[in-house]
């Protein structure tokens, strides 16, 4: 430890990516040492945008971006409390020279192995001596939480320790290879100072690396990497929004920086943002007033001294706020609190590039196409809901096609949130949740790497997904279908064209039934025009795909024969339903199914049949009757529940022909009212899987048969009525048990007036039976 801290070709700080101690002590660590070059962890590439990182008028936070064409993504945000940056900030002002020293982006793969836990004596045992809230982590306690009062070689030297004892632990079970070539491009980096006076800043698990080793000699290319340097965001840098490298409450880390490592400035940020975080309780509606705020800050103070800190740190100013601003409320006021205190200590602020810094390639393209399309531009902050009619609007055509292409790119700006039309069909209309956002662009540079306009960049992002797949063994019938319908949505038909190929080869032979039928469906679609962007004559050059499609769709029917699958059935009806499938082979299959199926297949055979016409609607009706009659057992029950499902697959065209579902109506009409409650989960179970549009065109037939409606507002609870209805018959059934009764027999609404005296009303007593049935 004491060979690396004092080590000074190059003289080594030891950082992690975000750290507000490290990086107010940067500047005073370097004007000590006076390097001729500092080195910096970044990969080679980004080198040239570290002028423009320096510059006085750029706000933090920024975010560097590189992506090679291999996809390898390197995305590192900097905020005032990154130590890389406080280090490249003190180079300008001084005129010393800054390099990056990280291993290029060309050169690297995905290699990178997880690591692999073991024995950590070292670091457990720096763990034990410190003091804190669980949830810190050891960098936090002996180095950020520390740091107040120390002078800047304390603080340099604690964090080389704690990256010491890491790599200490790690060499056990072996560092990572990926690793390990990092830090062989590293001694390089330093190798090609030629001798001149070097500190390298770079992680502190790397540092002790950088003393001896093998030096990386080869060649890192010519690969096209794309880079960018984009404003970033506050909400983005913390952890919790999924960036792995995060920091917890940039806000307070931007405090503690501002504080300048001075203990009493600490403790009046501290108090600052629980003042902050009261009032922001007191907007949500619950009480937070100064005597709780003093009193946090108090309990803050406390915890510090107790734990052996000079001021308090982030854990106990947390720790200080939930016990005291909760009220031993963890579910409703600490929900409030955790809000408030997420909403003061993540902060909102965002950053602002400086004056003449150079902008990628495809964001000034965006840029341009959304201000045409009137979108929301850089400018704009607020969420815009949109709802867009393609088929009928050019404008909303145009944004259609722009949507999906930055969806396919990856590119955050915005979210369908609506996917399908009424009853389950395709929507004719579409709608959009658009925002411009920090993370738009920081995603729009990376983006950048497939093309320099939208339409070329979508092409190229598709064109890449489909060659990955290649090196990786192959298509699959869904990642074909994917990029088809990508394609098709982004309205790129030389792209659709070219993927036609890989569907006609790829789905006959290993889509299934559901596959295909959606293949069918886009090809309609397409050959309808109904798609934007894509015309219809793209299935010129492909004539027979479709029946291709149809018939090894048929051949897909037989494997269906024992399927549970409610989805299975659908898309049996469906296939049905098509005009062009007709013919012997689909006509035995659906013998076969109906007569020997399990029963959910077989139900659904017996009403495709009937759509194709091959059987007549009676005799169907007399079917699913049959199934009624023979539900005396709990087995048999199962068997009503899975067949009527399958039947009711077809529930929207069988309404066409009402002959196959009046039978079934009849049969509940005159059951018994306990052979109908015996029935009762097994109807229901079954009307519940064909979706609310076709429940309420089956509830308007029987309404219509009843003669009265069954939704109005003064009706009773259907369940309600149930419930009713068989607590009536088990007081009939106790009454008939003591002979108070007549043992024959009643109609369903003709019971003993003892039992319907124990209903509110004689209406709801009358209606119970009959109502009870429609549910």
């Amino acid at each position: 430890m004491h060979e690396v801290a004092d080590h000074r070709h190059p003289f080594l700080i030891g950082v992690r990516h975000h750290s507000p101690a490290l990086a107010g002590a940067v500047p005073a660590l370097l004007d000590a040492f006076g390097p001729e070059v500092v080195l910096v962890e970044l990969p080679e590439e980004l080198g040239r945008w570290l002028p423009f990182l320096a510059d006085p008028d750029l706000v933090a936070p920024v975010a560097l971006s590189g992506a090679s064409p291999a996809g390898d993504l390197a995305f590192y945000p900097f905020a005032d409390f990154s130590p890389e940056l406080a280090a490249i900030r003190w180079a300008h002002r001084n005129g010393v020279q800054v390099r990056p020293c990280d291993l290029p982006l060309a050169s690297r793969d995905d290699g990178r192995r997880p690591p692999e836990r073991g024995a950590s004596p070292l670091t457990d045992a720096l763990r034990g001596a410190t003091t804190g809230r669980d949830g810190d982590d050891m960098w936090d306690r002996l180095v950020e939480a520390s740091a107040p009062g120390q002078t800047p070689e304390a603080v340099r030297r604690a964090a080389l320790m704690v990256g010491w004892a890491l790599r200490q632990d790690a060499e056990a079970t072996g560092i990572d290879p990926f690793d390990l070539r990092r830090e062989a491009w590293m001694r390089r980096a330093v190798q090609a100072v030629d001798g001149r006076r070097c500190a390298a800043v770079i992680g502190s698990f790397h540092a002790a690396a950088l003393l001896d080793g093998p030096v990386d000699s080869a060649d890192p290319g010519d690969a096209d990497v794309v880079t960018s340097l984009v404003p970033y965001g506050f909400a983005l840098l913390d952890e919790r929004s999924g960036y792995p490298a995060g920091i917890r409450d940039p806000e307070w880390q931007q405090a503690v920086l501002e504080a300048a490592g001075d203990p009493d400035a600490v403790e009046a940020a501290a108090a600052s943002l629980i003042v902050r975080i009261c009032a922001r309780v007191r907007e949500l509606g619950h009480p937070a007033g100064p005597g709780e705020a003093r009193e946090a800050l108090r309990l803050a103070v406390d915890l510090a001294r107790l734990r052996g800190l000079p001021a308090p740190g982030r854990g106990e100013l947390v720790e200080a706020v939930q016990t005291v601003l909760t009220h031993a409320e963890p579910l409703g006021r600490g929900r409030v609190v955790a809000r408030a205190a997420g909403d003061v200590l993540v902060g909102r602020r965002t950053g602002v590039l400086a004056p003449g810094t150079p902008r990628s390639g495809l964001a000034p393209a965006v840029e341009e196409l959304v201000a045409s399309l009137r979108l929301p531009g850089p400018d704009s902050r607020e969420p815009v809901s949109l709802r867009l009619d393609p088929l009928r609007s050019a404008l909303d055509a145009r944004r259609e096609v722009a949507l999906r292409r930055l969806t396919v790119l990856g590119v955050t700006y915005a979210e369908e949130t609506a996917t399908t039309g009424v009853g389950g069909g395709d929507a004719l209309t579409t709608r959009w949740t658009v925002a411009w956002t920090p993370a738009t662009a920081a995603t729009l540079p990376v983006a950048g790497l497939w093309g320099t306009t939208v339409e070329s960049a979508a092409s190229g992002r598709l064109r890449a997904r489909r060659a990955e797949r290649e090196r990786q063994g192959g298509h699959t019938a869904g990642a074909v279908l994917a990029d088809l319908l990508d394609a098709a949505l982004c309205g790129l038909p030389d792209t659709v064209g070219s993927l036609l190929h890989d569907v006609a080869t790829v789905l006959p032979s290993s889509a299934t039934l559901r596959e295909l039928l959606a293949a069918l469906d886009l090809l309609d679609r397409l050959r309808a025009g109904h798609v934007p962007g894509t015309p219809g004559d793209v299935l010129d050059a492909h004539p027979l795909l479709a029946r291709e499609l149809e018939t090894a769709a048929v051949a897909q029917l037989d494997g269906l024969a024992g399927s549970e699958d409610v989805a299975d059935a659908r898309a049996l009806v469906e296939l049905g339903q098509r005009p062009e499938v007709h013919g012997l082979r689909l006509e035995a299959c659906l013998r076969r199914l109906a007569d020997s199926g399990a029963p959910l297949i077989a139900g659904a055979a017996g009403a495709a049949r009937v759509l194709l016409g091959l059987t007549p609607p009676s005799a169907l009706g007399e079917r699913v009757a049959s199934w009624v009659d023979s539900a005396t057992t709990p087995e048999q029950r199962g068997v009503l529940r899975q067949a009527l499902t399958g039947v009711l697959a077809a529930a929207a065209p069988l309404l066409e022909t009402p002959e196959a579902l009046t039978p079934l109506l009849d049969r509940v009409e005159n059951l018994s009212d306990r052979d109908f409650l015996d029935r009762l989960p097994s109807l229901r179970g079954a009307f519940t899987s064909i979706g609310p549009a076709a429940r309420a065109r089956i509830l308007a037939v029987v309404e219509e048969r009843i003669g009265d409606r069954i939704d109005s507002t003064d009706a009773l609870d259907p369940e309600l009525l149930a419930v009713w209805l068989h607590a009536e018959q088990t007081a009939t059934d106790t009454l008939r048990s003591h002979h108070l009764l007549p043992t024959q027999t009643q109609p369903p609404r003709e019971v003993a007036s003892t039992v319907r005296d124990s209903f509110p009303d004689d209406h709801a007593f009358r209606s119970s039976g009959n109502q009870a049935r429609t549910v």
